[in-house]
């Protein structure tokens, strides 16, 4: 691994750039098209800065834990944690001075976004409590995106429905990305929710977590104004992608990783039909 790799993949990119294309997602269905070029690109740049942060932060809290991993670039040497201390706090202070021309209220959400991974990053993940900073910092992502976006920068009042249903979305994501490494976490000494329940118990609320997510949006159908030509599309393809991550388990064990992969995106594409079917 050459310091150059290393460096990204301290940055966690695969789930990084994810959140970022949700974000970005979310940001043209706020301006209900794209944005003007230069506040869509800052705006990104905002998040991409922010999850940067906090997975260069995971690296450096973990680097006891992750003892004996070959793909940890802390723990084998190739980046020192004082890199990566001082790379996840230069990236969080251009995350929020980026925030800053955007308004308050991207502000304050960009602040909150960043102050709860940071918080899972340093120490809430070793607890019971280790779910609670996904459930507050995630949903907040589409109210960032309206704030800095939409046209007359408010929010319509169905879309702080989010916060309900996005906490039980994050729940299975969370559960989701914690379950490959559960065995070797948990032999770490590392004991969040899934720690100590186990891993099937953790299955069940991973999986159950996301049926009740989408189960969710359908109960609300009859209460809400839907475009179901935004929804129904996002809810078919996100319901396949969720399904199809369970199959992939329960035929083959091994293939935890695809499986967490093809949850996370099922959830994802969800999520945004679905906010695309209320407020569009």
């Amino acid at each position: 691994m050459t310091p150059a790799s290393a460096f990204w993949r301290m940055l966690h990119p695969l789930p990084s750039i994810m959140t970022v294309v949700v974000a970005g997602a979310f940001v043209v269905l706020a301006a209900r098209g794209l944005p003007p070029v230069g506040k869509f690109v800052q705006l990104l740049a905002v998040e991409t800065a922010m999850q940067f942060s906090i997975s260069a932060f995971n690296d450096y809290f973990d680097r006891h834990v992750d003892v004996g991993r070959r793909d940890k670039p802390v723990v084998t040497g190739i980046i020192s944690p004082r890199v990566a201390w001082l790379t996840g706090l230069l990236l969080a202070i251009v995350a929020v001075l980026l925030a800053l021309p955007l308004g308050g209220w991207v502000t304050l959400f960009t602040v909150i976004g960043l102050g709860g991974g940071l918080l899972y990053d340093a120490g809430l993940k070793y607890t019971a409590l280790s779910w609670l900073p996904f459930s507050i910092a995630f949903p907040t992502l589409p109210l960032w995106a309206w704030a800095g976006a939409s046209p007359d920068g408010t929010f319509p009042p169905q879309l702080f429905w989010v916060v309900p249903i996005g906490a039980v979305l994050v729940l299975g994501i969370h559960l989701a990305d914690t379950i490959p490494d559960l065995a070797s976490d948990t032999e770490a000494g590392v004991r969040g929710l899934a720690h100590r329940i186990g891993l099937t118990r953790s299955l069940a609320l991973c999986w159950g977590a996301f049926a009740a997510g989408t189960l969710l949006t359908l109960g609300l159908l009859p209460f809400l104004r839907y475009s179901l030509a935004w929804y129904l599309p996002g809810l078919f393809a996100g319901v396949l992608l969720l399904c199809a991550g369970v199959i992939v388990y329960l035929r083959d064990a091994r293939q935890v990783r695809v499986m967490s992969l093809l949850l996370e995106m099922g959830a994802m594409l969800v999520a945004v039909g679905w906010v695309a079917g209320i407020t569009l």
